[in-house]
């Protein structure tokens, strides 16, 4: 997110507590709207503002249309010692994810590791939230979603994909755990809104329009852009098949839009999730001091510009957490005034900052 004059600092837990609350007083069960509250709050924490608090509205929209369901009824199948299937009976994805990340910790804590598929669920945010919960348990976690097709396939002028993020997760010995989260193309779907709905032009390889030509005007993005090409395709095709093919759901060019679909009509999402114990390979913590050594010498090589730090994967995030649990989540006046809206509608207080 870019910082400027138009923002307002509003303390962590106000966010979340603002959140939790408008969630119940929308008719969500109470476990639900926890979790989801924390999923998007644990995004705009972390810096990762095009899946956090600003989706609050859209996600009100879904419930009230009818494609989220605000009281489902998760069902879990054990299908062998070490796998299983999660119905989320078109919950919240956030909601469900956590759920399915429970069974499968409870899986590996038996068979050394856990793979979970979700079926009939609804957009889930940012996938950090998930494999975090591994890490608590001396796991790594990985976690997986497919999406709306946006992704250009390599030398078409058509999409087939979505952006099909990757994330995972593991513990280190004297901070927060190491996590790659990232979709398969150059930035998400959300992130392109998030820059048109700020003014911002495009960085280079984002987006193409309709004909599948790049451009940076987030407006003429109708196509994303894979990373490294063919590449960033075949990570996502990968994706899909654990996403879509496994826990029945549809794939590829059949999967739902979130934003241009009715929000009548259910998403029909599927996710994977894995937990995988360190112990059956490795004593915990000499696993947990070596990734740290791993990250401190990458951290400490040379830089080419002695004003940028070499980082590993996750290291923006946690800067961003440490600013906005000190010093509260920046969140934009136009946002501000949607959410004072939305808690005028519902009869809740609304979040300070608003000029």
């Amino acid at each position: 997110m870019t910082e400027n004059q138009e923002a307002a600092r509003v303390p962590a837990e106000t966010v979340y507590d603002f959140v939790e609350r408008v969630l119940l007083q929308a008719g969500v069960e109470e476990s639900s709207a926890k979790l989801t509250a924390r999923g998007l709050w644990l995004a705009s924490l972390r810096g990762v503002d095009s899946h956090g608090l600003r989706l609050l509205p859209h996600y009100l929209k879904a419930v009230q249309g009818g494609r989220i369901n605000p009281r489902p009824d998760f069902s879990f199948e054990r299908t062998s010692p070490s796998t299983g299937r999660l119905d989320a009976d078109h919950g919240f994805g956030h909601a469900a994810g956590i759920r399915a990340m429970r069974h499968a910790i409870d899986l590996a804590s038996e068979a050394g590791s856990g793979h979970v598929a979700v079926r009939n669920s609804s957009h889930s945010g940012s996938m950090a939230y998930f494999a975090f919960e591994a890490c608590k348990h001396d796991m790594i976690g990985t976690a997986y979603t497919h999406g709306t097709p946006k992704m250009r396939t390599p030398n078409a002028t058509t999409t087939f994909l979505g952006t099909n993020p990757v994330c995972l997760a593991a513990p280190m010995a004297s901070e927060g755990p190491f996590c790659y989260d990232g979709s398969t193309t150059q930035i998400s779907a959300n992130k392109i809104r998030f820059y048109g709905e700020h003014g911002l032009e495009l960085p280079p390889l984002c987006g193409a329009d309709q004909n599948g030509n790049e451009t940076r005007v987030p407006a003429e993005v109708v196509q994303l852009l894979p990373m490294g090409d063919y590449k960033g395709f075949g990570i996502a095709m990968i994706v899909d098949i654990l996403c879509g093919l496994l826990s029945g759901m549809p794939m590829g060019e059949d999967v739902s839009d979130m934003f241009n679909d009715p929000f009548s009509e259910k998403r029909l999402l599927g996710q994977f999730y894995g937990a995988l114990r360190i112990d059956v390979f490795e004593e915990p913590d000499r696993f947990k001091a070596r990734l740290q050594d791993m990250a401190d010498r990458i951290r400490r090589q040379p830089r080419r510009d002695p004003d940028t730090p070499v980082q590993v994967a996750g290291d923006p995030e946690k800067a961003f957490q440490a600013d906005r649990e000190a010093n509260g989540i920046p969140i934009m006046q136009r946002e501000l005034a949607q959410f004072a809206s939305v808690a005028e509608e519902l009869g809740v207080e609304p979040l300070p900052g608003l000029d």
